[in-house]
This record gives C-alpha cells, sequence and structure tokens, in this order.
C-alpha cells in the first residue's frame, strides 16, 4: 500500500473534484485530472521504451510539468534524479554519470546546456518543460500519447528518487529514497507539521531542492490537500499577499525573511489568521528573532530538524504547548524542538557513547525514522559509515537537554549554509585548486547579513603568481553556481595546520572576526 502513485490514485477517488494543483497565474488542475495526467505519463514513458528501474533525470526549477514527472515517474516504477536547476553542467554532468541516468528532462531555459548534455553523456533527451500557457506543446502532446489504464505497480520498497546531497570531505552522494520510505514521511509530516486533510499549501520555493517536493508537496497530497505554486515570488510582501487571497493553511518561512515577515504579520493580521502552522525553513535563525516571530504569530510557530536522508522528513519538530504553555526547554527558541513521531535521537561521543542530556553536552546527533533512506547510491564505504544498526549517524553536531530538546550547534561541521543552501567548502576548493595559480586554499563559511553565511576562500599563491581576488571569482563563475561562489578571497602566505598537518578552518574563521 505505500506505492507513491498509489497515493495520488486514491486520493482522486475520495476527493476527485478537489483541486490538487493551482497556481498564482491561472492554472487549476483537480486530483481526478491530476491523476489522469500522471497515468498518461507514466504509460507515454513506458511505450518509449523505458522500463522500471531506469533512471530519468530532470533539470528544472519550479513548475507544474515538474510535479507531474514525479507522479508519472511513480507509477511507471522509473527512478527519478532531479539536478539542482542553479547547478552548471559541470555540476549537473556528475550526477547524471553516477546515477546511470538515460533520459532527461528540462526546462526551455537549460535547452542548450541539456543538448550538449545530451551529446556528452548519452542522455534521450524529453519533451522540455515550455510554458504551459501554449497550447499544443511538446511535452503535452507527449503526455496525451499515453493509455489511461494504469501500468503495474511498483514493489514499495523500490527506489524512487536519488536525492543528491553531500559531506563535506567528499564528492555528491545519492540518497535512496524509496515509495515506502517517502511515504513514511508523509505520515509523519502529516503530524509534525500538522496539516489536517485539506490542507491549503503555499510554495514558493526551488522544486530542484528535492527535499522541498518530498516533505512539502507530495506530503500534501497524502492529506488530500491543494497546493497553490507562486509563479510571481517577490519578496515577502507578495507570499503575505498570496498567504491571504489564497486562504493559505501551511506554509514555510526561510530565515533572511524571517524579521520581515514578522513585522508584515504584525501588520496585517487579517491575511494569515486561517494558517494553522508557519514552518521556519533553511539555516539557523538567531533565537531572539525567532522568539519575536512566535509572539505574533503564536500556536502557528513551528521549528524543525531533518535533511535529506529522512526522505526528506523531520527527525524533531516542536509542538503548540510549548508555544502557548511555556516549556521546560533550556532554550526552546533556539532548540529545533523534540524527537518527532516514531522518531529516536540520541547524543553520543567519537566513540558511540550517548552522552548525558544535560544541553551543553555536545555531540554527533544519531537518529532512527521509518523514513530513512536505504543508502547512497553506489556509496558502500559511505553507507556503511553513516548507517548502522538502525540508526543514521548524521554529522550534525548537538546537545539535548534534560526535556528531550535538540539544539543543533553546527551543521556536518565545516558545512556552508547560504540562504538555505548547503555550501561544501571541498566543491569550492576544488574548483579552485583548478587554477594554476594557486598553491594552496580552504573555504570557511563568513557571515553575511541577508544569507546568514556566505563561501569566504583563503589561498596561498604559487610561486611568482600574480592572481587576483577577481580572477577567482571568474573562474569560479564559470564551473559553480552563484550561490557556492565565494564572496570574499583572502591571500595568505599559508594555511593554519595541526601536527597531522589538516587545515585549522576554525582559525581562518576566528581570523575572518579579527
Amino acid at each position: 500500500m505505500d506505492q507513491i502513485g498509489r497515493v495520488l490514485v486514491m486520493g482522486a477517488q475520495q476527493h476527485p473534484e478537489r483541486v490538487l494543483l493551482k497556481t498564482t497565474d491561472g492554472l487549476t488542475r483537480t486530483y481526478a485530472e491530476f491523476d489522469e495526467r500522471t497515468t498518461r505519463l507514466a504509460n507515454a514513458l513506458l511505450d518509449a521504451g523505458f522500463s522500471p528501474g531506469d533512471k530519468i533525470a530532470a533539470w528544472s526549477g519550479t513548475c507544474p510539468q515538474y510535479l507531474e514527472l514525479y507522479f508519472g515517474v511513480a507509477k511507471a516504477g522509473l527512478v527519478l534524479v532531479p539536478l539542482n536547476s542553479l547547478f552548471t553542467k559541470h555540476e549537473a554532468a556528475f550526477q547524471i554519470e553516477d546515477s546511470g541516468a538515460v533520459a532527461l528532462f528540462y526546462e526551455s531555459a537549460k535547452a542548450d546546456e541539456a543538448r550538449v548534455l545530451a551529446d556528452e553523456h548519452g542522455l534521450r533527451l524529453m519533451p522540455e518543460f515550455d510554458d504551459w500557457h501554449v497550447p499544443d506543446n511538446e511535452y503535452d502532446a507527449f503526455v496525451a500519447s499515453g493509455a489511461i489504464a494504469l501500468p503495474p505497480e511498483p514493489d514499495e520498497n523500490s527506489l524512487f528518487v536519488i536525492s543528491y546531497t553531500s559531506g563535506t570531505t567528499g564528492r555528491p552522494k545519492g540518497a535512496m529514497v524509496t515509495h515506502r520510505t517517502l511515504k513514511n514521511t508523509a505520515r509523519n509530516h502529516s503530524h509534525s507539521y500538522r496539516t489536517p486533510q485539506g490542507s491549503v499549501c503555499l510554495y514558493y520555493s526551488n522544486m530542484s531542492f528535492v527535499a522541498t517536493v518530498l516533505g512539502l508537496l507530495i506530503s500534501h497530497v497524502f492529506v488530500r490537500g491543494t497546493i497553490v505554486m507562486m509563479t510571481d515570488v517577490d519578496g515577502p510582501e507578495s507570499v503575505m499577499e498570496a498567504i491571504g487571497r489564497e486562504r493559505i493553511t501551511f506554509t514555510f518561512v526561510p530565515t533572511p525573511w524571517i524579521p520581515a515577515m514578522t513585522e508584515l504579520a504584525r501588520q496585517h493580521p487579517d491575511k494569515w489568521q486561517q494558517v494553522r502552522t508557519f514552518v521556519h525553513s533553511t539555516s539557523k535563525a538567531p533565537p531572539a528573532q525567532m522568539r519575536r516571530w512566535a509572539e505574533v504569530v503564536g500556536h502557528r510557530y513551528l521549528e524543525g530538524w531533518g535533511m535529506t536522508e529522512a526522505s526528506g522528513s523531520l527527525f524533531t519538530v516542536t509542538d503548540v504547548d510549548s508555544v502557548l504553555k511555556g516549556s521546560k526547554a533550556d532554550d526552546f527558541y533556539a532548540s529545533a524542538g523534540r524527537a518527532a513521531i516514531d522518531c529516536g535521537v540520541r547524543v553520543v561521543d567519537e566513540n558511540g557513547d550517548d552522552l548525558p542530556h544535560d544541553g551543553v553536552s555536545v555531540g554527533e546527533l544519531v537518529v532512527s525514522s521509518p523514513a530513512l533512506v536505504i543508502g547512497y547510491w553506489n556509496r558502500q564505504e559511505a553507507t556503511a559509515k553513516s548507517f548502522r544498526d538502525g540508526w543514521f549517524y548524521s554529522g550534525d553536531l548537538g546537545a539535548m537537554d534534560a526535556d528531550g530538546f535538540i539544539y543543533v550547534t553546527e551543521r556536518r561541521n565545516d558545512l556552508i549554509v547560504s540562504g538555505g543552501m548547503n555550501v561544501y567548502p571541498s566543491e569550492v576548493e576544488a574548483c579552485i585548486a583548478e587554477m594554476e595559480e594557486v598553491a594552496e586554499v580552504a573555504v570557511v563559511g563568513g557571515t553575511h547579513e541577508r544569507w546568514g553565511q556566505t563561501p569566504v576562500a583563503f589561498i596561498v599563491r604559487s610561486a611568482h603568481a600574480m592572481i587576483d581576488e577577481q580572477a577567482v571569482v571568474d573562474h569560479c563563475t564559470q564551473y559553480l553556481a552563484r550561490y557556492k561562489r565565494p564572496t570574499s578571497v583572502r591571500f595568505v602566505d599559508d594555511l593554519p595546520r595541526n601536527a597531522s598537518q589538516k587545515v585549522l578552518r576554525h582559525v581562518l574563521r576566528e581570523q575572518l572576526h579579527s
């Protein structure tokens, strides 16, 4: 019963005329319409010669066709490989090769680069995601070519999505999401996100951020909700306006917008009274900001901690009573809440021994959840290291207080979180190190007023090299997405190291504030 395609089929049987998807520029699709289109898409893919288990890549931002592709792939028993729409073709190429993708869907803006990738990697190009307003486009014709009878269902333990994440010390890893682990995410979130049947979700993120699709969109289909997809986001003001106009009951607020949304909510209480949940998303926010936010929105406040390795679900979450009645947490607004339903959280030292729940003993956060992915694609060693005896060793550091509240103190050690996007220093360093004028390089996170953090590169020049900051930035512009590029470059005589010759990144971070 845990096939993702069946979630939609049952929703269409129960509420055929309910709106599943609405865009702010005019598209409306009911559950019945969406179900039929995705069944046709599934059959069109199978008729095109793809077999269950084949990997289909997608390179696009937010659009209705992308959500259809998720469910079409699910019904066909294929595997989706989402590529970040902010990636350059150099970055996308690795994931295509690593996953073994055989075909590529793409948005119109990526057409030229998609053709290059297809030529270089033997991909079959599928119809592009064109403007849905254009009648008789190639994608719609492809969908219409498929039959309306459901194809055979995949096994619920079959691989469904390869969602690429990464550690700070190696190549990107493909987290393997199955139908069952994702269905468990939906079950988790119906409680954690406080989303009853018919919940109305305002979505204004980028669908190539896979966890938002798994955790927000598919979870809303599970509760037979309505997804309102914003196509005209123009800052917090436009989001607050849409919340009121569309009578939204669930949405998220990214860290950079917390101050502005707090003031807008204070000024326009009539627009958001129907909201049940405002989820804080992306990077950590100062506790004082979160307290002010909660003082305005009250019980609608929600904080949590999760990641791609949980199929996009939360491990920890706050509850209504803690906001309304107070809690015994050491510092509630600095916490990520307590373990979610069906989840376990431990704090362990370097030997794997449990640390006391005193709120100050910091160790690795280790979790169990029915939504955990089944491992990393083609990464047996990494899988064995992170997934042990039913527990996932997250790499995140944190503490737990006596009342079970979790405090995430650092995201995967040296990870840089810029505007909610994960930037892995090793990837930026590898790019810069390709320059002949660079002898050594280390990248750390510096503070940024808007994005929280930003990459800063410390570089030791090669002998007699005259490389300057602009040359480094120009090189990174060619190979890295905008959010990964260093916004500051510092040239130094040498990098600080310990006795084992490992770079002391904390020393570099301290230099940024000296």
